[in-house]
């Protein structure tokens, strides 16, 4: 898609019943190499807007029939005229007439006799006015065109591309269980592509939901949410790489413990930090779900027993200027959107996230988010 922002001579009418005028006023524009277009009445320069479409008019006030008020305000009835900038040429100084010559869509006015380097003067202004509104227009609609095309994009990511996944992801599970032998090749080679396949999958959730945050297309919903729940959803959608690992998953979490936020975003805040912990938690380690109220409050806690972060690294974590991303214990790949994306549904939701972490001992992510006001 290209844009064209390639500007043409402008084009100038000039409208005045007395020739003499006419005459004085083209012969200092011509000099500026503008294009000049001619009418004698109000009528004859209502047809030629739409034939000639100028970039600037000068319409004279006083003219039989038809005054250039009464012109002005017909021309700038109609949408495609309204960034057409209009000065009147007039011999009236009155405040009277300079406010009812706005009111009818003019911009600016020039007095007679005409003075050379005003009359100049005000119509580059004008002209490089309309120059810059034009090239801001055409470039919003340019950017209204990629907006469409970037959200037919998203959609087809979202839906044509998520469902054929999440088919290969149940069908390689179904696999994975059906051969769950050790030293079988067959069963090795399925659990690398279930692997695989829950890497791409996390990745792309989490491209979808940062794209619609950034776009302002994320609408939120507070409610009144059971932390128990969303902690076994998202136990049951990491079970198998729990297993896989040997990781002992506990939950020290009450039926009581809520918080009033969008349930969409927490799972996806959670299933984050729960996937993170399994990455960096090396075999047979331990990953504990926690929930402690806390004065209007509650603080979620997500602590494994992993890698931790180096004293370098963890100012770098939570920071969305940062992009920072390492392997996991079994190499597994990571794209450093995960946790730019928890700050942000965490802090949409009014909350705070931070991480506290030891190298070679584990790391502990913090959420801490309202519960509902009685």
């Amino acid at each position: 898609m290209h844009l064209n922002l390639q500007e043409e001579t402008p084009t100038i009418l000039i409208v005045d019943d007395n020739p003499n005028n006419i005459k004085i006023v083209a012969l200092i524009l011509r000099s500026l190499k503008y294009k000049i277009v001619i009418a004698t009445n109000g009528e004859q320069a209502i047809e030629l807007v739409d034939q000639t479409r100028p970039d600037l008019i000068l319409l004279d006030i006083m003219m039989p029939k038809m005054d250039g008020f009464e012109a002005c305000s017909i021309i700038k009835e109609k949408e495609e005229n309204s960034n057409i900038p209009v000065i009147f040429i007039t011999a009236l100084n009155d405040t009277e007439s300079l406010v009812k010559g706005f009111k009818a869509g003019g911009v600016d006015y020039i007095t007679k006799p005409f003075n050379k380097d005003e009359l100049v003067s005000r119509v580059k202004t004008h002209l490089e006015l309309k120059q810059t509104r034009d090239r801001l227009e055409k470039t919003t609609q340019h950017l209204s065109e990629l907006n469409t095309l970037k959200d037919k994009m998203f959609s087809v990511i979202g839906h044509d591309l998520r469902s054929p996944l999440s088919s290969v992801k149940m069908t390689l599970e179904f696999l994975s269980k059906m051969t769950d032998k050790q030293d079988d090749p067959v069963a090795e080679n399925i659990h690398i592509m279930l692997k695989t396949t829950d890497e791409v999958f996390g990745l792309l959730e989490n491209l979808l939901g940062w794209a619609k945050s950034q776009i302002g297309n994320l609408s939120i919903n507070k409610e009144e949410v059971q932390i128990s729940d969303i902690v076994n959803s998202v136990y049951l959608l990491n079970k198998g790489n729990l297993e896989l690992k040997k990781i002992l998953f506990k939950t020290e979490i009450e039926d009581s413990d809520k918080v009033y936020a969008d349930l969409s975003m927490m799972k996806v805040v959670l299933r984050n930090l729960v996937s993170n912990a399994i990455k960096f938690t090396p075999d047979e380690g331990t990953i504990t779900v926690s929930a402690t109220p806390k004065e209007g409050k509650t603080i979620i806690a997500v602590a494994d027993s992993g890698v931790g972060i180096s004293e370098e690294d963890l100012p770098k974590i939570l920071n969305p200027n940062s992009h920072h991303t390492t392997y996991g214990t079994n190499r597994e790949a990571g794209s450093g959107l995960g946790l730019t994306l928890c700050k942000d549904f965490v802090e949409k939701n009014d909350g705070t996230i931070w991480v506290e972490s030891e190298l070679g001992k584990g790391s502990t992510f913090f959420i801490e988010i309202p519960v509902k006001e009685e």
